[in-house]
């Protein structure tokens, strides 16, 4: 692809229309994605450092 002249407009070499920047990512999914992935990891902290469960009494009727 050649690189248009500073100022210029780049245009599609196939249908002819004025191409557009995009951003290479977005602003608010990216908040998003780390609000929530923040939230996950914090409600899962306590699960992680509490104590464990007591373990549970094994019967017959488990065991089969």
């Amino acid at each position: 692809m050649l690189r248009p002249p500073k100022g210029a407009l780049p245009v599609c070499s196939r249908c002819g229309t004025v191409m557009e920047r995009q951003p290479v990512v977005r602003p608010l999914p990216l908040a998003v994605f780390l609000a929530v992935s923040t939230a996950l990891v914090g409600l899962s902290i306590p699960a992680l450092l509490g104590p464990p469960p007591p373990p549970r009494p094994q019967t017959t009727e488990n065991l089969a």
